[in-house]
Formats: structure tokens, sequence, C-alpha cells
């Protein structure tokens, strides 16, 4: 496997995937954890339970909202270099070729 596979598996995919096992951990102590007072607390906490889940759900979105941005910005910087550049404006090899006299 080459570095840059493992560079966009690491880099991308990873951080996706944790990202996401982060939004189910949040989801799932929402629906099961018991914060009444009859639980391992003692205290009724049941009122910090939505608050805890969005802020975590809140951390894992923050995670692949940044991972995909990253990941489009890289991919599109690939096709633009991958793409060749025949436009009006592309210097041709005649004009780089000769020094630029600056005055």
């Amino acid at each position: 496997m080459n570095r840059e596979r493992i560079r966009g598996i690491l880099g991308v995919w990873m951080p996706m995937v944790i990202g996401l096992w982060i939004i189910a951990t949040a989801v799932i102590f929402y629906f099961t954890a018991d914060l009444t007072a009859s639980g391992p607390f003692g205290q009724d906490l049941e009122s910090w339970r939505l608050v805890c889940s969005a802020g975590v759900f809140f951390v894992g979105g923050l995670m692949l909202l940044s991972t995909f941005g990253r990941y489009q910005k890289a991919r599109a910087v690939a096709l633009e270099a991958a793409q060749p550049n025949t436009g009006p404006g592309a210097p041709s090899a005649e004009n780089e070729e000769r020094p630029r006299i600056v005055k």
C-alpha cells in the first residue's frame, strides 16, 4: 500500500468514522441512559440528558463536516492539477523560456 493511500485513509476516512461513532454513542446515550434518582449517581440528572447528547452530537458533526470539507478541497486541487491548463490565460512555453525584464 502506498503512502498516499494510507494518508488518505488516516487523514480523511478515519476521522469520519470516529465522528460517526461519536454521533452513534450520543444517540444511544440519549435513548438508554438511566439518569433518574434511582440510577448509579443517586440524584436526578434527567435534565442533563439532552444537553450531554446534543454536545456530543455537535462534536461528532463538527468532525464530520471539517473532515469532509478538507476532503473536497483536496479533491478539487487534485482534479485541477490533473487537467492541462490550455486556456487563453495559460502561459505558453515560449513565454516561460524568455526572462522577464522588470523596469
